[in-house]
């Protein structure tokens, strides 16, 4: 939808931008820039906290006359001059009604008093309510739907040989610790995804295969203050047991994972210390996973520590995965590994990973009846579906509660007598345009979601039916 300029660009002035005669107008949008963060040197750019934008020379039909045609620019659509304090449970309340919310109800009415000595053309006055009325929480609600994606365990499937491999461990631990790597450099990408999110997957596959034969325990460092110099003592003297040695419980361990945030240093060394000290009078034999990208950046031995843990006893083991590792950082990792009397493995992908899971970890009789559940359990869909049905639905809530503002303040405009019914009733019919428009976007995105959701099962569903299928063939080769 256009609309004509000209004749109320003054009037536009004398709004919410205060301007004098002989001044440039500007439209005085919110503004918030990208942030980055510097880590081990790269720059980790971070995706943009908002809309935001500085526009002088004002074009009041690129800048406020038409509605969102995607759902990225319904993201970045600016908030009303009137309502850009408004929160998200206020602009997303079903008690809201059809109205101008009295705190700013003189002030709509002032302005439109200005507007209207120069227009009442309805197209330019809903020009004037997209400016002033505006949604106040579009990038809030609308970019998680945006940025959704789904995050399935990933299934790993040893194969049957592997075991055999020399240094590998000849059964699953009694007890298994994993020590995972949250320092800033896990911020950095690969294939597209955070190294983070790959590690916290692979991480979370593989305790739910072994849990059923182990005691699980998660370690987490690096994750405490920043990667700035003034904040190494704290990062490199924070190591936390996020999950107790213990039983293996699935929504537990998970939401244990989930909370990490990668952030600081690398306190390698301090952490293999902190679980030897931990758990020194475990008699069981006891395995330490290491899934790591990096060096030690404070200042300590893990080649010593991880010695010093495998020497309490002959069952115990320091197992490593370096995720994307340089060529400085692979060979400290596999002195720790030697030291540990463990298996190092190099991993550049998710599916390296999880392959390097299962060489270094799993026995060769994986149950398969087991892999049928995990493809059959529905819960992981619903759930996945669910939170993109409720992104979804705040989303189209914002969207009724700016539309019903719009309509509020067309019925408030007739019954002041600042306009006539029947530009009341042009703007109602724009009102509700505008609003079937952003709805139909949500919708799209939805369906968008719901499919990249059925695609990543569908893709995790035919990477175990080839597996099984393999497995199967095997064993009939093999007469078992």
């Amino acid at each position: 939808m256009k609309v004509k300029t000209g004749a109320i660009i003054a009037a536009f002035c004398l709004m919410a931008t205060g301007c004098s005669a002989g001044e440039k107008t500007e439209v005085d949008q919110s503004a918030s820039g990208k942030e980055s963060e510097v880590v081990d040197k790269e720059i980790v750019d971070k995706k943009e906290s908002g809309p935001s934008s500085e526009e002088s020379e004002m074009d009041i039909s690129n800048q406020m006359g038409e509605a969102a045609t995607t759902p990225e620019e319904l993201a970045q659509f600016p908030p009303g001059q009137l309502t850009k304090e408004f929160s998200v449970d206020r602009e997303t309340s079903m008690w809201i009604g059809k109205k101008v919310h009295e705190d700013i109800q003189e002030d709509f009415l002032n302005e439109m008093e200005s507007i209207l000595e120069s227009t009442n053309d309805p197209e330019d006055l809903y020009a004037v309510f997209l400016h002033v009325l505006g949604g106040a929480q579009y990038h809030e609600v609308v970019q998680p739907l945006i940025d959704y994606a789904p995050d399935f365990k990933e299934p790993i499937l040893p194969e049957p040989y592997e075991m055999t491999t020399e240094g590998a461990p000849a059964a699953i631990p009694e007890k298994a610790i994993i020590l995972l790597d949250a320092s800033s450099s896990m911020l950095l990408q690969a294939d597209g995804k955070l190294k983070m999110d790959t590690a916290k997957r692979a991480v979370k596959g593989f305790a739910a295969t072994i849990g059923s034969e182990s005691d699980m325990s998660l370690y987490v460092y690096g994750h405490a203050g920043t990667q700035n110099k003034s904040d190494k003592s704290l990062s490199c003297s924070t190591i936390d047991e996020m999950y107790p040695l213990g039983e293996y419980k699935e929504k537990e361990f998970d939401n244990a994972v989930d909370s990490v945030t990668a952030s600081g240093w690398t306190p390698l060394a301090g952490a293999i210390k902190q679980a030897r000290l931990d758990h020194e009078q475990t008699g069981e034999d006891l395995t330490l996973y290491i899934v790591s990208d990096g060096a030690e950046t404070c200042d300590g031995n893990p080649v010593e520590e991880a010695r010093a843990f495998a020497e309490l006893s002959k069952d115990r083991h320091v197992n490593v995965i370096g995720f994307q590792v340089d060529q400085t950082a692979e060979s400290q990792l596999k002195e720790v590994a030697e030291a540990g009397n463990g298996t190092y493995l190099s991993a550049n992908s998710l599916e390296e990973m999880t392959e390097g899971i299962a060489k270094l970890w799993l026995p060769s009789d994986l149950d398969l009846v087991g892999l049928m559940y995990f493809q059959a359990d529905a819960w992981p869909k619903t759930m996945a579906r669910d939170k993109v049905g409720k992104l979804a639905s705040l989303a189209n809530d914002q969207i009724r509660v700016e539309s019903d503002r719009f309509e509020g303040a067309a019925y408030l405009l007739e019954r002041k007598k600042m306009i006539e019914p029947s530009t009341k009733e042009e703007l109602l019919a724009i009102a509700e345009r505008h609003r079937e428009q952003y709805k139909q976007l949500v919708e799209e995105l939805k369906e968008e979601k719901y499919t990249l959701i059925q695609d990543e099962l569908d893709r995790i569903d035919k990477k175990i039916d080839e597996y099984r299928e393999r497995m199967m063939k095997l064993k009939k080769e093999q007469g078992k």
